[in-house]
């Protein structure tokens, strides 16, 4: 993953023509990344699918650069379904997972012929009586959790067995699962999925799951008779947001796939090996713009404040995660000063970095944070009454279009219905 080609001169013109906050992507490298992630794989397995992570960012502009890339979608939310029907990708190419679905959503996913991803047996059963009462059978796989530790931050550790995600191997309780779905006639069983986590920085956590998946898929064959179509390890690879070193593509293919390939000679068949990243394929594209309004020094910090929060940017406040931050136009300064940047809503934990080492800020300086492109304007707000960021993308040519209208305050209020005695 190499660094961002950054013009800083026209990051400075887009702040002055959209203002700030604004998001910004470059497709180019929305583009790269995709094709690094999937010769990886497929230059070692030929039946290989890649499904981007819709809940990384689901603007329509970057879904329609990946989807011509050749990517499907996984998707957890009826808004993200449609958002990948939209986009034009193909039914058989979308999988619907989430611990927690509606019977809107699961009447929604079969009626467009997606596989759903089954998280327990509730939700199986459910699934069954509106397949029975539409009359039409269901594509479905089943999310194991396989306990595995992902070595990343507890609130995106999704393999954990405390994990509120997928169905537990242990105690036969993803054996029965199967061995239930095989007796409905309105099933039809295509794979198996796991997904450990996020922001996953090694391979062994990668290789234990897989080895408890491959081992559990040929138990189901031995077994039950189950020929699974595919295997879904999930996502989680991380990015370097420190210019670190850590795992690749490549390293996570090199480490993988001879497990696949050695339990596929006791399968003796070769399952389709599907994967769904997020953050690899969009998070270094994107750079949010905020604007530096004022400059405070106490007696102990000097704080820059912006005009960017959690609200814009909750990563920081939730992960503790770390983003670089460069000062538009003061790259070439030597001198520096200590600060921390202080988001502008109402809570002492509205912190974007701390004890940051920058040229020295002043008022009206344009701040670039980079590597936001992904969990960045996907899980922004409106809190203290904020309208939502614009957002730009930087197209392959080096023409730039605005891909999402800044809200206005108007905005805030449309949905919102007052009683006519209230207005009084």
């Amino acid at each position: 993953m190499n660094p961002l080609k950054m013009d800083f001169s026209d990051l400075i013109k887009i702040a002055k023509k959209n203002g700030t906050p604004t998001y910004v992507y470059y497709e180019d490298r929305i583009r790269e990344n995709y094709r690094e992630f999937y010769s990886a794989f497929n230059k070692r397995y030929k039946r290989v699918k890649v499904l981007y992570a819709y809940k990384a960012n689901s603007n329509l502009a970057i879904c329609h650069i990946l989807r011509e890339e050749g990517s499907g979608a996984d998707v957890v939310s009826k808004g993200e379904l449609k958002t990948a029907l939209n986009v034009g990708v193909p039914s058989e190419d979308i999988i619907f997972t989430n611990n927690c679905k509606t019977e809107e959503e699961l009447q929604s996913a079969l009626e467009a012929g997606i596989l759903i991803n089954i998280d327990s047996l509730d939700e199986l059963q459910l699934l069954g009586r509106i397949s029975n009462k539409k009359k039409k059978k269901a594509k479905i796989s089943f999310r194991i959790n396989p306990g595995v530790d992902p070595k990343t931050h507890s609130k995106v550790a999704t393999g954990l067995r405390e994990s509120k995600f997928g169905i537990h191997i242990e105690n036969g309780l993803a054996f029965n699962a199967y061995r239930l779905a095989g007796e409905m006639q309105s099933m039809e069983i295509l794979g198996i999925h796991m997904h450990i986590g996020s922001q996953i920085t090694e391979v062994s956590p990668f290789v234990d799951g897989v080895e408890k998946l491959m081992e559990f898929v040929l138990r189901l064959k031995n077994e039950l008779g189950i020929e699974l179509k595919f295997v879904d390890i999930g996502g989680g690879l991380g990015i370097p947001y420190q210019e670190e070193r850590i795992a690749t593509p490549e390293d996570l293919a090199n480490a993988i796939i001879p497990v696949i390939k050695k339990w596929n000679k006791r399968l003796s068949y070769e399952p389709e090996l599907w994967l769904e990243p997020g953050r690899y394929l969009v998070g270094n594209s994107g750079i949010l713009l905020c604007r530096v309004q004022s400059v405070k020094e106490t007696p102990y910090k000097k704080f820059v404040n912006v005009d960017a929060g959690f609200n814009i940017l909750l990563r920081p406040a939730m992960y503790n995660a770390y983003h670089r931050i460069r000062v538009l136009g003061k790259e070439n300064e030597n001198s520096t000063e200590r600060y921390d940047i202080a988001g502008n809503i109402c809570e002492s934990g509205d912190i974007l970095a701390r004890d940051r080492e920058l040229p020295k800020i002043i008022a009206g300086d344009i701040l670039a944070i980079l590597d936001t492109g992904a969990y960045g304007f996907s899980m922004s707000s409106r809190y203290n009454s904020r309208p939502l960021p614009a957002e730009v993308l930087i197209r392959s040519d080096g023409s730039v279009e605005l891909i999402r209208e800044r809200e206005g305050f108007e905005d805030l209020f449309l949905h919102q219905r007052v009683p006519e005695d209230l207005k009084r």
